[in-house]
């Protein structure tokens, strides 16, 4: 199902409008006899638009979150970043201030849980939205399930590599590669952000730019390890799914835009 067009509304005439499209990931059921109450979705907003001040979303003129977004925060509370709202066809609005940004409409299936990531690359005219359904596949034991997603700004590729250091349990001791991914604005299909299955417990994150393994050729007998960059640790646990993705401008380690990785739990 494809939803229809989101805009940015035409604030002056030196502005021009920009339409995206939104891939849906299902299609919009509501059952008109079903209990009002149980007619519930689940929406969370998570904010990677640089430069951009805190964001409402409002879904048919009512604010949905009970504060704005700011710059690399997500909505809800701490492991629950959803908001309930009806399962409808919606007149979707993201607010900066008293100002629409984006809007359009979108469909939240009944007992569906969505992750909206609002993002720009630095340029007002890149300014977009990008909708998933948070349906991952069943976890199982010390089985669960992350998607990646890139929102470092710029054409290069990123990927990361997670070190579990669970020494103490051998068969903990291993190592997951994803990517390398684009600038998710480069590509706003859903689709094509799958989750990964991934063993509990405590990694440790690099990401990399062209390959996983450090460089090294014949002038150079040495390692190269100039297409690493260390993000720290990250724990996984086994009763929930994330989000994770990248954030902020490769090498900076200080700014308000540093380069980090950021995790979302889902449920």
């Amino acid at each position: 199902m494809i939803l229809n067009k989101f805009s940015i509304p035409l604030l002056s005439r030196k502005v021009k409008a920009l339409s995206i499209q939104v891939l849906a990931v299902s299609l919009f059921s509501c059952n008109k006899t079903a209990n009002v109450n149980a007619n519930k979705a689940f929406v969370g907003l998570t904010h990677v638009a640089y430069g951009v001040g805190p964001l409402m979303l409002n879904l048919n003129g009512t604010p949905l979150l009970s504060v704005p977004d700011s710059f690399g925060q997500t909505s809800g509370t701490t492991g629950n970043p959803y908001d309930t709202t009806t399962s409808r066809i919606t007149d979707m609005q993201i607010i900066q201030g008293s100002i629409p940004l984006l809007q359009g409409n979108s469909a939240f299936q009944q007992g569906g849980r969505y992750s909206i990531f609002v993002y720009d690359s630095l340029d007002q005219r890149s300014f977009s939205l990008i909708i998933f359904q948070d349906n991952a596949s069943i976890r199982i034991d010390t089985i669960t399930n992350i998607r990646f997603l890139n929102f470092s700004p710029g054409p290069i590729a990123r990927g990361i590599k997670l070190i579990n250091t669970r020494k103490d349990i051998p068969y903990l001791a291993d190592t997951i590669l994803i990517g390398p991914g684009l600038f998710v604005g480069y590509d706003i299909n859903p689709s094509d952000y799958r989750f990964t299955q991934v063993r509990i417990g405590k990694y440790d994150v690099f990401a990399f730019m062209d390959s996983s393994n450090p460089r090294m050729d014949s002038l150079n007998p040495g390692l190269d390890s100039s297409n690493f960059f260390h993000l720290g640790p990250l724990e996984i646990d086994s009763t929930i799914n994330y989000n994770i993705y990248l954030l902020g401008f490769y090498g900076d380690s200080t700014s308000v835009n540093k380069f980090q990785l950021k995790s979302v739990p889902l449920n």
